[in-house]
């Protein structure tokens, strides 16, 4: 999957794990799953941080003392001896979170946005879509055919890294986060970790979260309130949304803090018109990232990107969110039809697409998970329901009357790939099974024709299918609905809809 290895590290002998100064879980379980690769393959390695201070907050100090990690304390970098290659995690190198060491070679291993050019380090991998960086040495290790199940404190290290940058696992979004999770639960001592969690709240940090609450922005036509915190672990922004959803006139809250090179975001919603996890992708986008699901997410705002908008982050947040209530059009299907007297007719294009019966993934009447880039869905094994993998990765649903009705075979399907190969899993034993490999390639022919239309605007349509959230599509999008079906209605890409429909003449 990715051009950098943990074996390309195995060329060098004197070898610097280094974390971001002040180091939170997420850069620690980083750099301890890089070190065990090293010692497992005969290599010295040692972990480093610096920064003005050693650590002092109780839950890392005790993950320290607990999961066996050698992290070492660096007071002066400058007089540090330069290693033959010096690996920053959760972080890259020079940036401001992240004191300079001098190396003859650096590696970056990251999930924020990538802000180096890419002749300032030799090697490496940077993932900003994954909700921590533990995900991506995770990956990376599994790559390196790494047996977790050697040393629990691995697991426990790597799973409280992603449980504490995505609050709990609230602002999970990626599916490769999603994956890791439910590998290394099996793994891991689960009460060191919950024992951890329960050590994440000191008294100076309960003050922060009072005072936060006391100092907030409210706008009651839109229900929503913002709220800035000091300095602080993510969990903490966490705790105060929580709080703060629970006031009557509030359905959305934003509560963020400035850290070294940007701000830290967490999003709460208990409305039906907007989702946790579309806002924070409308107010990180081009600046950040962001991720989550309908009711909690959280996200990452770049400084350097607000600067060049000429802003400061504080106003960022509050334009921002303000401008997100007027920047989308609502249908409502739930209580009256799409007007498609002025939408045209399409109908399929012969594209050949990837088809397995569910009941020949898994026995009929297993229940299953289904998991893409897009989320997950659940539904039980049947030889009336088939799987297809569209072009982006994406798996939807049919019916074996209508797949028997509108396909039919055709030669090998294309090796493509995707972001995110979509698996599925056995609910009941856990066995996960890749679907690419089990595709069988079939083109439809006469299918029934549909109403289609290219949106303008960002979009939010809701259906009956969908009853917690919405459709939500964005300008050169199609909204597309069945003709036979009226309320048989979804949003796809310009690009999957240029590849799958031609207009009738």
């Amino acid at each position: 999957m990715y051009t950098f290895k943990l074996s390309d590290l195995l060329t060098y002998d004197d070898i610097v794990i280094q974390c971001h100064d002040h180091p939170d879980a997420d850069t620690i379980s980083s750099a301890f799953g890089v070190y065990h690769y090293l010692k497992r393959q005969g290599k010295s390695a040692r972990m480093v941080y610096s920064g003005f201070s050693k650590i002092s907050k109780r839950n890392i100090l005790l993950m320290l003392e607990w999961l066996n990690i050698p992290l070492e304390y660096v007071k002066h970098a400058d007089e540090f001896p330069a290693p033959d290659v010096l690996v920053c995690v959760d972080c890259q190198y020079g940036q401001g979170n992240v004191t300079k060491i001098a190396a003859k070679a650096v590696a970056v291993i990251d999930h924020h946005l990538q802000v180096l050019e890419d002749d300032e380090f030799d090697l490496g991998v940077i993932q900003p879509h994954l909700g921590s960086c533990a995900t991506l040495v995770w990956d990376l290790l599994r790559e390196e055919y790494f047996d977790f199940a050697a040393d629990k404190d691995i697991p426990a290290s790597l799973y409280y890294g992603l449980m504490t940058d995505t609050n709990d696992f609230s602002e999970i979004n990626h599916p490769l986060d999603k994956d890791m999770r439910d590998e290394l639960q099996v793994y891991c001592d689960r009460g060191i970790v919950r024992r951890l969690r329960l050590c994440n709240l000191t008294l100076d940090e309960l003050e922060i979260a009072g005072v936060a609450l006391l100092r907030n922005f409210t706008c009651f036509n839109n229900r929503y309130a913002l709220f800035k915190s000091e300095f602080c672990d993510p969990n903490i922004l966490g705790f105060i949304s929580d709080i703060a959803l629970q006031v009557d006139t509030v359905e959305l809250c934003v509560v963020y803090n400035l850290r070294e090179g940007g701000a830290r975001l967490s999003i709460r919603s208990c409305s039906r018109e907007v989702m946790a996890s579309d806002f924070v992708e409308f107010i990180t986008k081009d600046v950040g990232s962001g991720g989550g699901h309908r009711e909690k997410a959280g996200g990452w705002i770049q400084k350097e990107e607000i600067d060049e908008l000429g802003m400061t982050i504080d106003e960022y947040v509050k334009t921002k969110t303000a401008e997100y209530f007027d920047s989308y059009d609502t249908i409502d299907t739930t209580e009256q039809s799409i007007d498609t007297s002025g939408m045209k007719k399409y109908t399929k294009k012969p594209v050949p697409r990837g088809f397995v019966l569910s009941s020949e993934v898994f026995p009929e009447g297993t229940p299953l998970l289904i998991r893409t880039i897009e989320g997950d869905s659940n539904i039980l094994a049947s030889p009336e329901v088939y799987l297809m993998v569209d072009m982006e990765g994406e798996v939807d649903l049919m019916n074996a009357e209508e797949f028997r009705a509108y396909y039919r075979p055709c030669g090998e399907l294309d090796g493509c790939e995707h972001e995110y190969e979509p698996v599925v899993k056995n609910e009941n034993t856990g066995e996960v099974k890749e679907l690419k490999p089990l595709l069988k390639c079939y083109f439809s022919e006469g299918e029934a024709p549909i109403f289609a239309s290219a949106l303008t605007r960002n979009t939010k349509v809701f259906v009956d299918s969908v009853p917690n959230g919405y459709l939500h599509g964005e300008p050169g999008d199609y909204l597309i609905i069945d003709c036979e079906d009226l309320n048989d209605i979804d949003i796809i890409s310009e690009s999957v809809f240029e590849m799958s429909y031609k207009e009738v003449e």
